[in-house]
């Protein structure tokens, strides 16, 4: 039980810490913005190049933070019917959850984003604008990262589920800590 927890905790943090590092892409992303917009109202020089790295900043954003909601607790679920069950019972329907939906569809998106990032790379894909950002193929990486991100999540998930199950201590959070499972 102590090695399910042990592996768990590895994996949560490194999740953490990537979801934590991606945060400071928002601002970034809020610093773009501003230049879009000021150059585009004040200066009428749109840049295609600039709304493209908007939504590569955004895309990069939300995938690579995927895992770290999900080691927070911050996903969609159903809190006021879990706050009424068990500890082993809620760490059963987290098991069930990930174990029967979140690493499949990670699998299945790792499986088919592989061959869209390389197809995308085999052809140098760019932008569909002609003056917008080349090598699509690096934003479209961070699929694979934030998948692979999110399914480590969920490996954690089901380490530390299961360790409840096997009569393990849940761990007790507050309020702001995520619930982990």
């Amino acid at each position: 039980m102590q090695a399910l927890l042990s592996v768990a905790g590895g994996l949560n943090l490194v999740a953490r810490r990537i979801g934590q590092l991606a945060a400071w892409l928002a601002i970034a992303l809020m610093l773009v913005i501003v230049l879009d917009v000021v150059t585009r109202r004040f200066i009428v020089l749109g840049s295609t190049k600039l709304q493209d790295l908007e939504w590569h900043l955004h895309a990069a954003l939300f995938l690579l933070c995927l895992g770290y909601a999900y080691v927070e607790g911050a996903h969609v679920r159903i809190d006021i019917l879990s706050a009424r069950f068990s500890p082993k019972a809620v760490a059963t329907i987290e098991l069930l959850g990930a174990l029967l939906m979140l690493v499949p569809f990670c699998l299945v998106v790792l499986h088919y984003g592989w061959s869209f990032v390389a197809r995308s790379f085999a052809m140098d894909e760019g932008s569909a604008s002609q003056t917008g950002l080349p090598h699509r193929w690096i934003i479209k990486s961070f699929l694979l990262f934030g998948f692979g991100t999110l399914l480590m999540a969920a490996v954690a998930a089901i380490a530390s589920n299961l360790a409840i199950l096997l009569g393990a201590t849940p761990p007790q959070h507050t309020e702001h800590e995520g619930t982990g499972l």
